[in-house]
């Protein structure tokens, strides 16, 4: 019965999604831009008309020169910030540019994949070969 109820509150307080205690969410920032608070007003107060807008199912992407953010459609909150600034470190102190085996030893796992996540802080490298191409901050992931 108790299962039930915390099913029942779950689905009430997380906007229809039973299984929202699955994910992770995080409130990174790159050039005053947060994931899960910031939005398209934001961006352009901050960084201008993007050099590009892609529109999507359910989010519409802004590209900047140095970044890209997903904005979703059904809150208008920024999703994600895909970054492309070589002068970036993020919270690992890991930069565009940085080896395989050095994100590795930062995140103490094997990386057999063109990515790898950081859950605890809720950032996704992507690799062309073995270095880093760019670094995703996400506002939730996956457990």
């Amino acid at each position: 019965m108790r299962y039930i109820l915390s099913m029942m509150l779950a689905l009430i307080v997380n906007t229809g999604n039973v299984f929202a205690a699955d994910y992770m969410h995080y409130d990174s920032t790159y050039k005053n831009i947060k994931v899960g608070s910031s939005t398209e007003r934001s961006l352009r107060h901050f960084h201008g008309k993007p050099q590009r807008v892609v529109k999507k199912e359910k989010f519409t992407l802004f590209r900047y020169r140095k970044f890209d953010a997903a904005v979703n459609k059904s809150d208008g909150k920024v999703r994600s910030i895909i970054i492309y600034d070589r002068n970036y470190k993020d919270r690992n102190y890991l930069k565009i540019g940085d080896n395989r085996k050095r994100v590795e030893r930062v995140l103490k796992k094997d990386i057999l994949g063109d990515n790898a996540v950081d859950r605890v802080n809720g950032i996704v490298y992507w690799f062309d070969g073995n270095r880093i191409e760019k670094i995703v901050l996400a506002y939730r992931l996956k457990r």
